[in-house]
């Protein structure tokens, strides 16, 4: 019994110092959140003294007497309106708009480096304005993000009345984030409910030029380089085989993250690892969420070898032609059966061109490690009423491969704005 006893006390010490280990090996599987600089959410003629939430419980600031009360051209006065009670949002930053019939300029003093512009807008047909009569164009700095844009096509395009249009701008030393929001003509007016800025980490998406950089592959020619004096605009990010992440399930971001379903051509496998611990070792902790598992969830093939010699995962994704996209695919081996290199090799295919000829999940040498690797391509415009185009990405196993089989974990596309620095051809 005296034994007994005092062993007691030993095992109770070990099993504290296992649960401690436990709780250090969790949290040390989850990457710690990006901090940005600059976060800056403006509600676009909220007059409240109050800071308005969103959805996500995030604060919205008023523009109405603030720091950031937009300059008129002129000295002209815009309009402030609330959306329709049939179709009121009550939550920020979409209940409220500025509106006018010339242009105005928010002035925003940012930190240098780049960052992310959502430009928030909802598409109703506001009282004393006409929607058919929403026609303006939006300039950042050298950029012209939106060009004789009307948000109701695209509600047309969407069933969408709420929506966001996002875009990467680098922001020089000395430098200040101008927005410009100009009507096409006197008879028709702008208007903007919600602007939102936040820093992001210099490497995330941008590539400059450097001499040991070998700079991004370029599926239409010479490697190609995402240098500061360009912009991006996010077309598509989609969680492969997962769930909707919303803006405060991100890295600190506020990046959001859609479904694949209305884009995934064909059949697949859907696999889930949520148990699985990703160690961060090949790319930035804030590359992807990590709380909503993008990299746990995945699209497979299956295991019928003959079945997936004729077929692919396909994603066919419209986009603009004439412009570079990049696209950047995530890869994150989940199958604990798939534990060395060559077990699941597959060719990427992106809009009909070889990206990669022996792609390998194995790529980072352990499960549960994720990776992405990025891509550039140029989708020629071929016509003059040539303005749309389907672009494709298709994985197909190689027939070497012990598992004849392919996985994608999570894709992401980003229209790239041309030498003018536009994102549209006029």
């Amino acid at each position: 019994m005296r034994n007994l006893s005092m062993l007691t006390p030993i095992v109770f010490i070990v099993c504290i110092f296992f649960l401690l280990y436990q709780i250090t090996l969790v949290a040390s599987s989850t990457p710690p959140r990006d901090v940005p600089d600059d976060a800056i959410t403006l509600d676009c003629d909220n007059a409240n003294a109050d800071k308005s939430k969103d959805m996500y419980g995030r604060d919205w600031t008023g523009d109405f007497q603030s720091k950031f009360f937009p300059k008129e051209e002129n000295n002209l006065k815009s309009y402030t309106s609330k959306a329709p009670l049939e179709r009121m949002v009550t939550r920020a930053p979409y209940s409220t708009a500025r509106i006018s019939y010339s242009q105005f300029t928010y002035v925003f003093p940012v930190t240098v480096g780049p960052k992310f512009v959502r430009l928030h807008f909802n598409s109703v047909i506001y009282p004393g304005f006409e929607g058919s009569e929403a026609f303006f164009t939006v300039i950042a700095g050298s950029f012209t993000l939106l060009r004789y844009f009307t948000a109701f096509v695209h509600d047309d395009f969407s069933q969408e009345k709420t929506f966001f249009k996002e875009f990467c701008i680098n922001v020089g030393k000395d430098k200040k984030l101008n927005l410009t929001f100009i009507p096409y003509s006197t008879t028709f007016h702008a208007f903007i409910n919600g602007i939102e800025i936040v820093s992001m980490p210099a490497d995330l998406y941008y590539k400059p030029e450097r001499k040991t950089d070998e700079g991004i592959p370029n599926l239409s020619g010479n490697p190609f380089y995402i240098n500061n004096d360009m912009a991006l605009e996010m077309v598509y990010r989609l969680n492969v085989g997962g769930y909707f992440i919303g803006q405060t399930d991100d890295t600190g971001l506020f990046r959001e993250w859609s479904t694949d379903d209305n884009y995934f051509k064909g059949a697949s496998l859907m696999r889930q690892k949520p148990s699985l611990i990703l160690d961060y070792a090949k790319i930035p902790n804030f590359s992807a969420p990590d709380e909503d598992d993008v990299y746990r969830y995945a699209r497979t093939m299956g295991s019928n070898r003959t079945k997936n010699r004729l077929s692919n995962l396909t994603w066919g994704l419209p986009v603009d032609m004439g412009f570079y996209y990049l696209v950047r695919l995530h890869f994150c081996e989940i199958d604990p059966n798939m534990n060395l290199v060559g077990q699941r090799r597959f060719i990427i295919y992106i809009d009909y061109l070889f990206a990669e000829m022996d792609a390998d999940d194995y790529w980072t040498d352990k499960i549960g490690r994720p990776v992405y690797k990025d891509y550039v391509v140029m989708i020629q415009k071929k016509g003059v009423e040539d303005n749309s185009h389907i672009l494709l990405i298709d994985l197909h196993p190689r027939t070497d491969s012990h598992y004849e089989d392919a996985i994608l974990n999570c894709l992401e596309v980003f229209k790239l704005s041309n030498t003018d620095g536009n994102f549209t051809l006029i």
